[in-house]
């Protein structure tokens, strides 16, 4: 490998959109996560990577295949894991913005849960976390892998953000507010503050999640060929 950053000898995996977790066999916990982002992102990377891999959970069909890559659908946050765990190797770039289940039912129901007048209570526990088991436990036995968070918040943006940087032992991490009817899941437009390790940031202004895309590449690019030697 160069001594310089060379994208091309690069591979990079984007995971995007939502996971599912199931309470029985027709009802599940996740988010309105359309996977835009992370697809718009996996078919930027293919011009500049020598190899895409876009893994994906249950996102809008029209976000479920990108030629040129390849391409893994998974269900389940574990699923996620496990697709990203078989891919990752040395020379690789991670970018995570996929928005899988935080939580998942301890104990599944098997057949469907019948209604009744009766209060429901549900047992959760925490699922996976992929970036944290990466970014503490596997990163060290990979050379140049490079870990790219996402961090979407209803308040205290950068603070939650840079507390998911350090905590998960990222190299960079994207970060936005959401909303139930303002910018952030499933919307057309967002606007990113990307943070880094070495304490930079770069704001990308209300866009098409394709700018964005766009411009969190290019970031990502220079801000990596200028750190290259520290990673």
């Amino acid at each position: 490998m160069n001594s310089k950053f060379d994208p091309k000898q690069f591979k990079v995996i984007v995971t995007a959109g939502p996971t599912r977790e199931w309470i029985d066999p027709v009802r599940y916990i996740s988010n309105p996560s359309s996977g835009k982002t992370g697809y718009e992102l996996a078919k930027k990377c293919i011009a500049y990577f020598r190899e895409v891999v876009y893994i994906h959970g249950p996102v809008c069909k029209e976000y479920t295949e990108i030629s040129n890559t390849k391409t893994i659908s998974v269900t389940t946050t574990q699923d996620m894991a496990n697709a990203v765990f078989k891919e990752i190797d040395n020379y690789t770039i991670l970018i995570m913005s996929a928005a899988p289940a935080d939580y998942k039912i301890k104990n599944i129901y098997y057949e469907k849960i019948k209604k009744s007048n009766e209060n429901l209570t549900l047992e959760l526990e925490p699922t996976i976390d992929i970036l944290h088991t990466i970014g503490n436990t596997l990163l060290k036995n990979y050379k140049k892998l490079i870990l790219v968070g996402f961090a979407a918040e209803t308040h205290n943006l950068e603070e939650y953000a840079k507390e998911k940087l350090i905590k998960k032992n990222l190299h960079f991490i994207c970060g936005n507010y959401v909303y139930k009817e303002q910018n952030g899941f499933g919307d057309i437009k967002n606007e990113i503050i990307i943070f880094d390790k070495w304490n930079d940031q770069q704001r990308i202004r209300l866009a098409e999640k394709q700018k964005l895309a766009e411009e969190i590449l290019n970031f990502l690019i220079l801000k990596i060929t200028d750190v290259w030697y520290k990673i």
